[in-house]
């Protein structure tokens, strides 16, 4: 996606502010879990084609994705990752974000990364994953320098006629997958914080036997000091 092109904009279906721009330096971020493969064929104009896919539930990061005027997702975007044929690109990675009543994220892979990804997930290596993108998508314009930290609301806009959302198109610049912590990742922590309790209660029951060990020393010395007088 080329950045340097000019900064363009719309207006909402009202033609009130707020306007929205496209062209930002940001990313576009996804996170994804719940990870599951199909596979399978599709019949499509006398064609059979592969149906192969990873499905998962993503959300945007730091933001919400919805169509200009609109509020954010309630819900999990849909992600669905295909491997691109044979024919296709084999240097891209490319991303397509539309909405059906509800957002939804294709993301395209060369075959060799679909299919490490296919046999890291099958090995329980890939439970997660994260994806950063440029993409066509919109930003209102006041939003467009917002920092990293901030959150940011990205927006689809309408087709020409304005009846439906016109998808928006986007190339990967990263896509990482990771297994999912275990359940007792904390355990160790706890057994530490555990420790740490135990070795504070010793030691004042410790303080308190020298203590008490230091008084009857002095009573000792005390009733020795009668039995000397006497």
């Amino acid at each position: 996606m080329n950045e340097s092109r000019a900064e363009s904009g719309v207006s909402a279906e009202d033609g009130h502010p707020p306007r929205y721009v496209q062209g930002i330096a940001r990313r576009f971020r996804l996170t994804a879990s719940g990870l599951r493969f199909v596979g399978g064929f599709e019949s499509r104009d006398g064609r059979l084609e592969d149906g192969r896919r990873i499905l998962a539930e993503a959300h945007v990061v730091g933001g919400t994705l919805a169509p200009a005027g609109m509020s954010g997702e309630a819900g999990p975007i849909g992600l669905t990752l295909r491997p691109l044929t044979a024919s296709a690109d084999e240097g891209r990675l490319l991303l397509l974000i539309g909405y059906r009543e509800a957002p939804f994220a294709e993301a395209f892979l060369p075959l060799a990364v679909f299919e490490q990804l296919k046999g890291d997930m099958l090995a329980g290596l890939a439970q997660e994953l994260a994806i950063s993108a440029t993409t066509s998508l919109w930003v209102r314009r006041e939003d467009r320098e917002r920092p990293e930290a901030e959150p940011l609301d990205w927006y689809l806009s309408r087709d020409g006629e304005g009846h439906a959302m016109a998808p928006a198109r986007g190339f990967i610049e990263s896509l990482t997958w990771w297994p999912r912590p275990p359940a007792d990742a904390a355990a160790p922590a706890q057994e530490t914080d555990d420790e740490e309790d135990w070795q504070a209660e010793s030691a004042d029951q410790l303080r308190r036997i020298n203590w008490s060990f230091k008084q009857l020393l002095l009573l000792l010395v005390f009733l020795m000091l009668i039995v000397a007088v006497k």
